[in-house]
């Protein structure tokens, strides 16, 4: 009788643990993924090249929008030289598997970034490539499967400044530059979303920065992200920003121009970002700097409601 009822207790065990262990643990081994989108802003710099002549372009997150698939998407607009800014898709994102999607029509939602892909795993174009002379100039060593859909397979995953990157045997062609075609984990593809997403594009582009509230990724390119004349983030160096330096801090007096709240970020040189912290007018700020190496740094100010922001360059 003793035996009977530690096997039951035994058999009750293991349902508990089916029930209700088991789960949490395959819950809590899900892999999620940094957002694409910040918590106050976001901006995807471009730079596109057309021949002689190249210009910057900016997309931006502007509210939220259901569309008539009766999914809800964000705004995504664009600025484009010598244009109003326009809205231009909608945009969403799955944190799973991070995907992001762009929909043009409200039908139809368009791939255009998945970091869950592993080596061999394949990813289809959305458009005919059979009728785009564009796409064949800007793309190389696409692959056709049996029903003629266009592809391009993984070769390879890395990780580098915490971000996985997944990166493509596809090579995107500019007129510039010759770029792996790679999806960048938090920011997306590295050609932008506009190769992707519409068959007829006469420029080539490719994604110059990245930016949100706090965050600021750059691409390795030369051209300058942060004096892009286009956004309504742009970055003014001509203020007094009254900045204190002593041995191991910084002490920053928020008082320049308009601002209000908001943050004040340090980035290296090369855009990585190694401090935030909340900021409101005419309240120092102490930034310890002994964990920072000798050299040049840029200290950003960025108004929460405005979105503006400035900066200066500090030399420790």
């Amino acid at each position: 009788m003793k035996k009977i009822i530690v096997l039951k207790t035994k058999h009750l065990l293991f349902l508990l643990l089916t029930v209700f262990i088991f789960p949490i643990l395959s819950v809590a081994q899900t892999p999620t993924y940094r957002s694409y989108f910040g918590n106050k802003f976001t901006s995807w710099y471009t730079f596109n090249e057309f021949y002689d002549v190249s210009f910057s372009q900016m997309y931006s997150i502007e509210g939220d929008t259901i569309l008539s698939n009766g999914i809800n998407y964000k705004k995504l607009c664009n600025d484009f030289p010598f244009f109003a800014r326009n809205y231009h898709w909608g945009i969403r994102e799955e944190a799973e598997t991070g995907s992001l999607f762009i929909n043009k029509e409200g039908n139809m939602d368009i791939l255009v970034s998945r970091m869950d892909l592993e080596i061999g795993d394949k990813f289809y174009f959305s458009h005919d490539m059979n009728n785009d002379e564009n796409s064949h100039y800007h793309f190389h060593n696409i692959r056709t499967d049996e029903n003629g859909s266009y592809y391009t397979v993984v070769d390879s995953i890395y990780y580098e400044d915490n971000r996985k990157y997944i990166r493509f045997e596809t090579e995107y062609h500019a007129f510039l530059n010759t770029i792996r075609f790679t999806f960048i984990e938090g920011i997306g593809p590295n050609i932008s979303f506009e190769p992707i997403v519409v068959s007829e594009v006469w420029w080539s582009i490719c994604f110059n920065c990245y930016e949100t509230e706090c965050e600021l990724w750059k691409s390795g390119f030369t051209y300058e992200c942060l004096f892009n004349n286009m956004s309504v983030n742009e970055i003014n160096f001509d203020f007094m920003l009254k900045i204190l330096q002593r041995k191991g801090e910084i002490e920053l007096q928020p008082d320049a121009g308009d601002f209000e709240s908001g943050w004040v970020c340090v980035y290296s040189m090369q855009g990585e970002l190694l401090y935030t912290k909340s900021a409101k007018r005419n309240i120092d700020i102490i930034i310890p700097t002994s964990s920072f190496s000798n050299g040049t740094y840029i200290i950003k100010l960025i108004e929460e409601k405005t979105k503006k922001s400035w900066s200066r360059k500090v030399i420790i």
